[in-house]
């Protein structure tokens, strides 16, 4: 089955499979920041318009200004905080924030056969998303 918002076939089950790996393996943990926001991004209706414009910041923090996933946590402690956000990030209407996109790379571009490959495939599938998002009128 081909899912309407990536274009990739088996995508969700080929997320909780790496993230199986990232929660069991520290070589594979090293870019879990990426693996969600990317998968995330492509999967709109599971954000709201707000909850996608933060993601996207976020890769683009991530990936652009090099800011390691620790310091993001600091710095946006309040701004997410769900006491706190004035801002919904969860949808719960399950409607795409954006019309289907073509996406340069999907999680299907992922290789998992060692650490080193899945890191550097994951970080290369996250720039191509960022360049692809931040091209999309929201």
């Amino acid at each position: 089955m081909t899912c309407p918002e990536c274009g990739a076939a088996d995508c969700e089950s080929r997320f909780h499979e790496f993230l199986a790996l990232e929660f069991t393996d520290a070589g594979y943990s090293i870019v879990h920041h990426l693996t969600v926001t990317a998968y995330v991004l492509q999967h709109s209706s599971r954000l709201t318009r707000e909850g996608w414009l933060h993601e996207r910041g976020l890769l683009h923090e991530f990936l652009v200004e090099n800011k390691p996933p620790a310091f993001i946590r600091k710095q946006n402690k309040d701004l997410v905080d769900s006491g706190k956000r004035t801002f919904k990030i969860n949808s719960r209407d399950g409607l795409p924030v954006i019309n289907k996109s073509t996406w340069t790379k999907t999680i299907l571009n992922v290789r998992a056969e060692n650490a080193e490959v899945y890191c550097a495939d994951v970080s290369t599938w996250a720039k191509a998303v960022l360049e692809d998002a931040e091209r999309l009128d929201v």
